[in-house]
């Protein structure tokens, strides 16, 4: 047992613990001004890929800057910050899951935010957080299709150019969920989950391509589940008509 305890002991890497148990109280207890530098330090210091995932940190800090600070998303903050540097490090074995995972979260974390700011449909500057939140997400996709890009050099230039249309189709794609979303007379979670869905579909068939070539099963099987998923969560809502 002592033997089994020091083997797990070994597996969770404290200074990165250490680091976000520091980002998450830091958030809760300075002003954003102060935080924002303490998280700066945090993060790019050492330097060590810090490009690959500063896409993620910064939409982290967007949301920590919009979230009221509570119990719940010291935890929920600290355990995001924490998986950017396994990723950052190199220290979980299946990166692209584990991206894929932060990519997501993020996502739901910010259609959550807006849909409870803008609960009221379509007023004041809706429409303007709508793109706003539509490039964060894009930006968010666009960085894992990066991260899953080959070291080849033969084909990176092509590979760059359909990235690069891909983060737009991403935008725009979003962009529309998102406004649609807010004319649905639904709570803001079922907003939330409804959009989420799509990012999710959109995740999904993006890095399928990206990575090995989409096939007709997987993209069959992927919608047919997200569709599943999108009648149980239309299905299960209270609509306030």
């Amino acid at each position: 047992m002592a033997a089994r305890l020091k083997s797990i002991s070994r597996q969770i890497h404290w200074s990165l613990l250490l680091k976000a148990a520091v980002f998450a109280l830091a958030w809760f207890w300075l002003p954003f001004w102060l935080f924002f530098f303490v998280a700066l330090y945090l993060y790019f210091v050492p330097l060590f890929q810090s490009r690959k995932l500063a896409v993620p940190f910064f939409v982290l800090l967007v949301l920590s800057y919009t979230q009221p600070p509570s119990a719940l998303f010291v935890l929920v903050f600290g355990a995001i910050f924490y998986a950017i540097f396994l990723i950052k490090d190199l220290l979980v074995i299946d990166r692209r899951s584990a991206y894929e995972l932060l990519v997501l979260a993020l996502s739901f974390l910010l259609l959550r935010g807006f849909y409870m700011k803008f609960d009221e449909g379509i007023e004041g500057w809706a429409l303007w957080y709508a793109f706003l939140a539509a490039a964060a997400l894009a930006l968010l996709v666009r960085s894992f299709l990066d991260a899953l890009s080959g070291e080849g050099p033969v084909e990176a230039h092509f590979r760059r150019r359909e990235e690069h249309m891909a983060g737009w189709f991403s935008f725009l794609l979003l962009a529309q969920t998102l406004i649609a979303g807010l004319f649905l007379p639904l709570d803001f979670i079922y907003q939330s989950a409804l959009v989420f869905l799509v990012v999710v579909l959109l995740v999904e068939l993006l890095q399928e391509h990206f990575s090995t070539g989409l096939s007709r099963t997987k993209i069959l099987t992927t919608a047919m589940t997200v569709f599943t998923l999108f009648v149980v969560v239309l299905g299960s809502a209270r609509w306030g008509l």
